[in-house]
């Protein structure tokens, strides 16, 4: 019987829950509305893999590297001694993406991933993370260009480099159902959708395990807090949700 490695993701509970973490070198997405988490969560699998002596690679495109450090040593995890031992790098995609503003922005993907797959080989990472990967897919283009650009994205992604990958995407608020995701869910190996919740008259952070191929799991909805730390700590009683 052939075994699926895992890559442990940091969060105690849903390591046990997805037989062991993330299957070793796929795409998973993180998905969920602002405030819900995806940040903590990627800077958590990649401080994990650092525990393990895997060096990753965060790649940002909303804010500067300073802010991911200053919003990891918030957690009390300081990254600045990673960095310097070439544990960990932080790379600033903003600038390169808003060279892309004209009336028809045009991305190579084959391209950008070329490139970012030299420097993560270069670097020996194990762990990748793309915090959003909504700038490689092109919001503003029309859906089927979308969907063609994350096919490849995620295609080039699997093909190129070694890494285990974490992609992070907005959800657009919507009412009455599920919110959409900025990268379609059935593109990836695993889906994992952060959402802010009522519960007993508060707000309260969950998690839903929506997909994750390899692996013996029913969708469950895990209701986390974060604690500073530790990031993302699921609560001890979850239930299983039902569908259909």
């Amino acid at each position: 019987m052939i075994q699926t490695e895992r890559v442990p993701t940091g969060v105690v509970g849903l390591d046990t829950l997805l037989e062991g973490g993330f299957p070793k070198g796929r795409s998973i997405l993180i998905t969920g509305e602002p405030g819900t988490g995806k940040t903590i969560f990627a800077l958590q699998f990649l401080h994990e893999g650092i525990k393990r002596g895997e060096n990753g690679v965060f790649v940002t495109a909303d804010e500067s590297p300073i802010d991911v450090i200053e919003q990891a040593a918030s957690l009390g995890w300081d990254f600045a001694p990673y960095i310097q031992n070439k544990q960990l790098a932080i790379l600033n995609a903003a600038a390169y993406f808003s060279s892309f503003s004209g009336a028809e922005p045009k991305i190579d993907v084959h391209k950008t991933v070329g490139d970012l797959a030299g420097f993560v080989n270069q670097f020996g990472a194990q762990r990748l993370v793309l915090d959003p990967a909504s700038p490689f897919v092109l919001p503003r283009d029309s859906a089927a260009r979308i969907q063609d650009q994350t096919r490849s994205l995620i295609q080039q992604l699997r093909a190129s480099l070694p890494t285990t990958n974490l992609l992070t995407s907005y959800a657009v608020p919507s009412i009455g159902e599920r919110a959409i995701h900025g990268v379609e869910e059935y593109l990836v190996a695993g889906a994992i959708v952060l959402e802010m919740i009522w519960r007993d008259g508060d707000f309260a952070r969950s998690l839903i395990v929506e997909k994750m191929r390899y692996t013996d799991i029913k969708p469950h909805q895990l209701e986390f807090d974060i604690v500073k730390g530790e990031g993302v700590v699921l609560s001890a009683c979850g239930k299983t949700t039902k569908h259909g």
